[in-house]
């Protein structure tokens, strides 16, 4: 049988390596053909970045349809990508933990001028921006949102609602979604998770996350 491809991206101040337990939770568990790519978090423009993800996958899909990660920020650029190139990729898309609707913890940091360095070009502009996205297609779109609250950004924003220590669940949900749900893992913590990784595949698989003994989460 052939093996689907997927495509990892990863967040704010990594390089891929982090998401090697992911990978081989796809490739060994789940038989999906996994990529990580690899892109500079602080630096270059969003555009040329995004245009550099749709190319890395047109090479590792080889006629295949091909699926996407991405977590944190990695999760916009995937967005980025995909929106630029509607009639381009076919496979669906899991976001975990990112922040697609706004980001308290990253409005926080910016409050500070001396740690703006820290987080920047591509997340300042994400939370500074007052684009709308509105999730539309081909391929379907589905978002992972933590509930353990382990994370340096809860330094920085006032939580009222489930969040992952970083991310609120409510800035992981836009329009158009085709499913959402909430696991109880911190920002980092989905990256090692088992039950993560078996939401991730079943999405990628079937267009939606694994309900089954799971109470529903309405998504906007």
């Amino acid at each position: 049988m052939t093996r689907e491809p997927v495509v990892l991206v990863h967040g704010l101040w990594m390089n891929g390596s982090e998401m090697a337990s992911l990978r081989r939770r796809l490739r060994l568990e789940h038989g999906f053909d996994v990529h990580v790519f690899s892109y500079p978090t602080l630096r270059d423009h969003a555009a040329d970045i995004s245009g550099r993800l749709a190319d890395f996958a047109d090479r590792v899909s080889v006629g295949h349809r091909v699926h996407f990660v991405g977590h944190s920020l990695g999760g916009t650029f995937v967005y980025r990508a995909l929106s630029g190139n509607a009639a381009r990729f076919k496979g669906n898309a899991v976001l975990l933990g990112s922040p697609l609707s706004s980001c308290r913890a990253a409005q926080g940091v910016m409050r500070w001028r001396a740690l703006r360095p820290l987080i920047g070009p591509h997340l300042l502009r994400e939370v500074t921006s007052h684009e709308e996205r509105c999730w539309k297609g081909p391929g379907a779109l589905g978002t992972i949102a933590g509930t353990r609250r382990v994370g340096m950004g809860r330094f920085f924003a006032r939580f009222d609602e489930p969040n992952d220590g970083t991310v609120a669940s409510s800035e992981t949900v836009i329009p158009g979604l085709d499913d959402h749900i909430e696991l109880r893992r911190s920002h980092m913590g989905m990256l090692v998770a088992k039950d993560v990784a078996a939401q991730v595949a079943h999405f990628l698989r079937h267009a939606k996350f694994d309900r089954e003994g799971r109470k529903p989460i309405a998504v906007a």
